[in-house]
């Protein structure tokens, strides 16, 4: 088993679009995690009418890709953790733009565990923080040397909670394995300003001793079907949204 490869990533269904072959002894990663069977259930949202004043409609967030709970699929997940024991880190990124200049003061997301092993149960959470952060665009990539804004939150900070457990799914080349759900939140200690029209890079990562289990930032609903993983200066490009919100 050739471990640091499956560092590179965990998803389900959407195989990358890039076609930099980084296979090493007839594995191709990043590693696949998909559902045993593979049907979705499709959510059918319906409305009502009413004879009484109905209230103003709630803002719309900057961002909105999370994944109601209640909502099947989206069990893609791509690994994005510091790891402390010197393995190199993976980062994984999503873009956004609003349409008219924002405060952004609450960040949002949703993310994985899985372990790398046949039958294995749905692990416990192994990250001791999360880091957030904000990257101006350069050529479609984020521009990591000109960060603009990055904190660091503990896991109490962050509202921890878990949604569900998801059995059935590949972690790695392991299979069956059992994943838990979780759902985050953090108050940015400095509220980061987004200007209408210009496309900005967020990434977060968790914290982990090591990679015998894995944090995976969930995919999202979709938004542009595009989102970056970074692994020893390898840039990697998936047709997929994460999940996050931006508030």
């Amino acid at each position: 088993m050739h471990r640091q490869q499956s560092r590179t990533g965990l998803t389900c269904t959407h195989a990358p679009t890039v076609a930099r072959d980084m296979s090493v002894g007839g594995l191709r990663p990043p590693w696949h995690m998909v559902p045993a069977i593979a049907s979705l259930a499709v959510l059918v949202l319906s409305a009502c009418s009413s004879s009484h004043p109905t209230s103003p409609p709630a803002s719309t967030p900057p961002h909105e890709t999370t994944v109601p709970v209640t909502t099947s699929g989206y069990v893609e997940a791509r690994t994005s953790q510091i790891v402390t024991d010197g393995s190199p880190p993976s980062q994984v990124f999503d873009d956004f733009t609003v349409s008219t200049t924002q405060t952004i003061t609450t960040v949002g997301w949703q993310g994985i565990y899985c372990v790398q092993q046949v039958n294995s149960a749905a692990p416990a959470p192994t990250a001791s923080a999360f880091t957030v952060s904000f990257y101006p665009d350069a050529g479609g990539r984020p521009n990591l040397p000109a960060i603009l804004q990055t904190s660091t939150f503990t896991v109490a900070q962050t509202g921890q909670a878990l949604e569900k457990t998801v059995s059935g799914l590949t972690c790695g080349t392991a299979t069956p394995t059992t994943w838990p759900f979780y759902r985050y939140s953090v108050t940015l200690p400095t509220a980061f300003t987004a200007t209408a029209g210009t496309k900005y890079w967020i990434s977060i990562q968790a914290t982990t001793p090591s990679y015998a289990v894995y944090f995976g930032w969930r995919d999202g609903t979709p938004n542009n079907n595009s989102s970056l993983q970074l692994f020893q200066g390898v840039y990697t490009t998936y047709n997929v949204d994460r999940a996050y919100s931006l508030k």
